[in-house]
């Protein structure tokens, strides 16, 4: 049984999620404000984390930020702020996904549906597929590792899929219309950012690792990870 956490101030909200989630499966626990949540996230091995933006003695964004540094899991904010710009932060700092509050439960079950299976995908690769390579870079499927001279840093599952849909083919270029329908599944609504931020943090960690630049905006067309 997959094991979520779920972050939550608004106590009759949180409920209802969780009962709903628990009616379709899943086991949830919940909790109310971020230092709890942190506590339970150190304490638990969990599946999936749903986490509100705004909470009280640690926000999520902080909350976020924090699990990124040393973990993968899947991450879904919740937030009541519809402005692009406070969704492009959340996705700066590591969340996979986010969805608006008010929301339509069955879209939230959708969106987390799509993620498993993204963050299964890449863990399930058979071994003898297991690396893809450019460069120097390694790409370990079954680990969600990205790999630089025996250096290594870990993928979110959005991340992971975008380095394996560009290291298959490298030198071509791919609109950010395509990437997001592949990664994100047409479930966000399309808005190029998402595309954008999620290519800017890979290229942050790739130079991080590498001392290189390998992704390439190319003028009115998309991004390829080859070429100058």
């Amino acid at each position: 049984m997959k094991h979520f956490l779920l972050v939550e101030d608004e106590k009759i909200l949180a409920k209802n999620i969780a009962f709903f989630l628990e009616r379709e499966g899943y086991k949830v626990d919940i909790e109310y404000d971020g230092e709890a949540g942190l506590i339970a996230y150190n304490t638990h091995a969990y599946d999936l984390i749903l986490l509100d933006w705004t909470l009280p003695k640690k926000d999520g964004l902080e909350v976020c930020k924090t699990i990124r540094k040393e973990s993968n899991i899947p991450i879904i904010m919740i937030t009541a702020k519809g402005e692009i710009y406070d969704k492009i932060i959340g996705l700066e700092l590591g969340a996979d996904d986010y969805i608006v509050k008010p929301f339509d439960q069955r879209e939230m079950l959708a969106r987390i549906h799509a993620l498993l299976r993204r963050n299964e995908n890449g863990n399930n690769e058979k071994s003898n597929d297991q690396w893809l390579e450019y460069e120097g870079l390694k790409l370990d499927r079954e680990k969600l590792l990205i790999l630089y001279n025996h250096q290594n840093i870990e993928l979110t599952a959005n991340e992971y899929k975008l380095m394996e849909i560009l290291m298959k083919k490298p030198q071509n270029v791919y609109s950010r219309e395509f990437l997001y329908e592949e990664v994100w599944g047409g479930l966000l609504g399309y808005n190029e950012r998402t595309v954008d931020v999620t290519i800017s943090r890979l290229r942050k960690k790739l130079m991080e690792l590498s001392g290189k630049k390998f992704f390439h905006a190319v003028r009115g067309l998309g991004y390829r990870l080859g070429g100058n």
